[in-house]
């Protein structure tokens, strides 16, 4: 008989909380023999919609440094995310960070208590690596990589194919561009798409008022935020976006063709060459710099490319921490 195991998913919000969820679908529906606890950022409602129904537990861990934070603040709030970490994790057979400032407290912590961890590094890293997974890879996590390009950064991480969740529409072409601005959003990008004739629009803005282009255009769809992003990207034409884990999602679960939009201000996150191979691997078209004409000539390029078949990394990731750990 399988001895039980006990495993820690770290999901650290936005994308990687995206991972997670595809790692969690595919264990529970693999082994009935495990304890998940999962750790969320603390207040992060979104994540936590999405993978209460995979855990066991839910815990909660400060997240150091927000978007557009400084280094600075990082530090100072350091100390609070280790105390959390250290009250709050036990001993795990596996743990599982998602990456980004938040994983790197319960993760060290986890180590600290003999866990063995594997850390998830970012599907648009092919010339940069992510400094969460760069430090956790360096002192002993496994690197657990999307694609073969990536075994150049970390030559002993392991490649599973794209980490993504599964399909749960069925895939259709109701004829509407799908314009996605994440968390933060993109206004330039929607005041570009105003500027154009087309007619059959979904805009998803973030926190960028929607009211605007309601007012603009009462015949588009817009809003916010919608928990269930996937209706969306399963019955459109095009989905535009940034590097972000929905438009690969929309590109592999769902097959679409996707514009990246590249936004120097985020080059933080990864560099303009690691989005450009991203794009590339997904068959999508790359447009540096928005205008009313580059847009549309983007989309129609786009609508000709043939979407990339990929077998979904979260499949073959929980396979192998079955076989190999349990």
């Amino acid at each position: 008989m399988a001895q039980h195991k006990n495993i820690l998913l770290i999901a650290s919000g936005g994308g990687h909380t995206g991972y997670i969820v595809g790692i969690a679908e595919k264990l529970c529906e693999k082994s009935s023999g495990l304890t998940i606890d999962i750790i969320i950022p603390c207040g992060d409602s979104w994540s936590q919609a999405l993978l209460e129904k995979y855990a066991d537990r839910i815990l909660c861990v400060p997240k150091p440094r927000l978007p557009g934070e400084s280094f600075v603040q990082l530090l100072r709030n350091i100390p609070s995310a280790l105390y959390y970490s250290l009250r709050r994790i036990r001993r795990y057979d596996i743990v599982v960070a998602s990456g980004s400032n938040h994983s790197l407290a319960p993760a060290l912590i986890s180590m600290l208590k003999g866990s063995k961890l594997y850390v998830v590094e970012s599907h648009d890293r092919f010339v940069t690596k992510g400094k969460t997974v760069a430090l956790l890879s360096s002192i002993g996590g496994e690197a657990v990589l999307h694609w073969n390009e990536q075994k150049k950064l970390y030559p002993r991480g392991h490649v599973f194919g794209p980490i993504v969740r599964q399909k749960k529409y069925e895939i259709s072409d109701k004829g509407y561009i799908l314009a996605i601005g994440g968390f933060e959003g993109n206004k330039k990008l929607y005041d570009t798409l105003v500027d154009t004739e087309l007619e059959n629009v979904v805009l998803q803005t973030g926190h960028v008022n929607p009211e605007i282009y309601k007012s603009k255009r009462p015949n588009w769809i817009v809003f916010r935020f919608d928990p269930d992003i996937d209706k969306w990207i399963a019955g459109a034409k095009v989905v535009i976006g940034h590097n972000s884990v929905t438009i690969l999602e929309a590109a592999v679960t769902y097959r679409k063709p996707v514009v990246l939009i590249w936004n120097p201000m985020w080059k933080a996150a990864a560099t303009k060459k690691d989005v450009e191979i991203f794009t590339r691997k997904i068959n999508g078209v790359f447009l540096d710099g928005l205008s009313r004409d580059k847009l549309l000539d983007a989309i129609e390029k786009a609508v000709r490319n043939k979407p990339p078949k990929y077998i979904n990394g979260a499949d073959k990731f929980a396979e192998y921490l079955i076989e190999n750990t349990m």
